[in-house]
Formats: C-alpha cells, sequence, structure tokens
C-alpha cells in the first residue's frame, strides 16, 4: 500500500513461530515455501532458546519472504516466556525476567512478552505458561493475541477434541483482561502490541494412525501483524528493510489481524491532522493538533474507535472518519466482523507521558 495520502508501505507477517530447532515440526525450507505460498511479506522465527537458524544462514530474503530470527527465552519455572529480536546470542545463564529483559535492550534488540494472559488449569499435560513479574522494566511490548494460546485455553473436554481439525475457526478475540491491561499500561509509557501465531505444526500418532496437528499454511493463515514502513524504505534490501521493520514493531506503527476474518491486507489505520500530515499507530500526538481518525478497510466490518479502554464510537462500512474529541488519552481502533475481532490497531497516544 502505497500513496500519496496514505505514505507507507506495509508488510504483512507472522511473528513467533518454531522449527525443528526447537520444538517445532517444520524445517526452514518448509516454512519459508509455506510463506511464500500464502503470501506473507515477512515471518519472524522465535525458537526455544535456541538461534541455530541464525548461526546457520537463514535470516535474509529467501524466495521473497523476508526471514528474521529471534529466540524465545524462559524462565527456570519456564514461565515469564519473552521473544528476543535482533539479537545476536542466547542469554542462557541469565534466568531472572529483568535481567534478560535488560540484556535484549542492550544489544539493541527489541523484546515481546508472549503470551502474557494464560491461565488454564485443566489440561495437565498442557499448562499454563503466563507472564508473572510485571514490576519488570525496558520491555518493547506484548503479544496481545496469541493463536496457539487462544485455541488451548478452549480446550476445556474431551468434546473439544474436534477443534484439532478446525484450529482456526474458532479464533474470536484477544483475552479483554489483556487489552484492559495493555491500555493502561499505554497511559503510562508506549508499549506496542503484536500478534503471534505461536507454531509448533506437530505430528501426534503413529505410523498410518498418525497426523499433523496445525498443518503449516494453515497455522499462517491465522494471526498476523501488518506493519506500516515509510514508502522510501527498500524492501527487496534486506539491509534496510531488516532495521526498518524491527523500528516499527518497537514503535507499534502496525496492527493485527485475524485471516481467517478476511484478509485486511491494504487497510489504511491512521490520524490525519489538519496540515494534511497522516500518522500511523504508535505515533505520539500533542494534544493541540487537530486531526480525526481515518479508517479504510478492504471489506465491510463494525468499526470501534476506543478511548482508554472505552469504546466511544462506532460505524460500520469500509470507511469510517471518527473526530477526536475526547482529549488526553489512548485511543484504538478496533474491527469486528459478525460479533468476532477481526483486527486491533496499536494505540494512538494523544499528549505527552503520562497521559
Amino acid at each position: 500500500m502505497q500513496n500519496k495520502n496514505f505514505p507507507y508501505k506495509e508488510l504483512c507477517g507472522t511473528i513467533h513461530l518454531h522449527t525443528k530447532y526447537s520444538d517445532g515440526g517444520v524445517d526452514y525450507p518448509t516454512l519459508v515455501n509455506a510463506a511464500h505460498a500464502v503470501g506473507l511479506d515477512y515471518i519472524i522465527v522465535t525458537d526455544h532458546m535456541s538461534l541455530g537458524g541464525l548461526a546457520d544462514g537463514y535470516e535474509g530474503i529467501r524466495d521473497n519472504v523476508i526471514v528474521l530470527i529471534g529466540y524465545e527465552h524462559q524462565d527456570p519455572g519456564n514461565l515469564n516466556h519473552y521473544l528476543a529480536i535482533g539479537v545476536s546470542e542466547v542469554y542462557n545463564s541469565l534466568t531472572n525476567p529483568q535481567d534478560y529483559v535488560s540484556a535484549v535492550r542492550k544489544a539493541g534488540g527489541i523484546g515481546f512478552i508472549a503470551h502474557p494472559a494464560e491461565k488454564r488449569n485443566y489440561i495437565g499435560r498442557f499448562p499454563p505458561y503466563p507472564w508473572t513479574d510485571w514490576n519488570v522494566k525496558d520491555y518493547d511490548g506484548l503479544e496481545i493475541w496469541n493463536q496457539m494460546s487462544e485455541w488451548v485455553e478452549q480446550l476445556k473436554s474431551w468434546r473439544s477434541v474436534f477443534r484439532i481439525f478446525y484450529p482456526r475457526r474458532f479464533l474470536e478475540s484477544a483475552p479483554a483482561e489483556l487489552l484492559h491491561r495493555w491500555d493502561n499500561l499505554n497511559r503510562s509509557q508506549f508499549i506496542s502490541g503484536i500478534g503471534g501465531v505461536d507454531a509448533h505444526t506437530r505430528k501426534i500418532g503413529v505410523g498410518l494412525f498418525s497426523f499433523v496437528v496445525f498443518p503449516i499454511k494453515v497455522e499462517l493463515k491465522g494471526i498476523r501483524t501488518h506493519v506500516y514502513l515509510p514508502d522510501t524504505i527498500e524492501t527487496t534490501n534486506f539491509s534496510s528493510v531488516k532495521p526498518a521493520l524491527l523500528k516499527a514493531l518497537k514503535n507499534g506503527n502496525s496492527f493485527i489481524s485475524n485471516f481467517r476474518r478476511g484478509d485486511a491486507s491494504g487497510s489504511k489505520i491512521g490520524i490525519l491532522c489538519e496540515s494534511g500530515d497522516v500518522y500511523t499507530p504508535g505515533m505520539n500526538l500533542c494534544s493541540s493538533q487537530q486531526k480525526s481518525f481515518i479508517v479504510e478497510l478492504p471489506e465491510k466490518a463494525e468499526i470501534r474507535l476506543l478511548f482508554n479502554s472505552v469504546v466511544v464510537n462506532r460505524m460500520y462500512g469500509k470507511k469510517a472518519y471518527f473526530n477526536i474529541d475526547k482529549g488526553i488519552g489512548v485511543y484504538r481502533i478496533e474491527a469486528y466482523k459478525n460479533g468476532k475481532a477481526w483486527i486491533y490497531s496499536n494505540p494512538f497516544p494523544v499528549g505527552q507521558y503520562p497521559l
């Protein structure tokens, strides 16, 4: 997407993927081939405590797909999972969340708290892996919608077994509790949000009685993160697009979608100022600027404007224009189809922190 009225390029990709370097079921060639086949612009692989794919030279542009490689860190209790991206080493010796979060920041990488709101307690083999240390500082963002996490959280009885065959059909929304926490956090500092797949693509069973749970192409057609880059960035040049992509993710110049509800590629979500400048999500505006929201989607949806976690306006259609008249605070855009979440924008902070 690129035009004079919205001077940004959009990259659509998936984050939080696992390969055979940890507990995933696919190798890099298979993963890249699948990403290309389903039309993704980028993927970010985060194997558990491993940068093996980086060491073996898989990062770069492969088959027209931008491949970034980070890793997923966790503490000794298998809690406090953290997606570390843009780093060149695994901090194996660091077991305290603040220590590994700070190490990623010091190394110039970016980091996101993974599946922070898990709380299931009814499947012994698949316990929750929530984030527990909310006093930590220096993290860049939250994984506000985790595809695998939502699926597992819904497995409450043997009747849920049919969900194995339809892993995307029952995705409904990011956890309301987490969205509320996210909005509150953004009143004191900017916290970016991403969507994660948490792809593992595992085979269960033996021989003729085995099958793959979540084929990789199916997994890549779920939760996606769409990033806005300046239109001057050359996306076919890895040395320029990698830092631009990391910066945009850190700054929240992005929105999250569920592909199962429709392809959100081409969506324009921003703030139009009286000067004619267009701000994407994540860009801070001073309270004196005259401005209004512009939302243009490829398909009709219920478009909601939120202010400090409260829905203050809504419209139905492909386009919506909202005046910003609530003053200083945190604004976001959400879009729903048939009552189920399709799009979450990153916040638009208006005013100086703390808001």
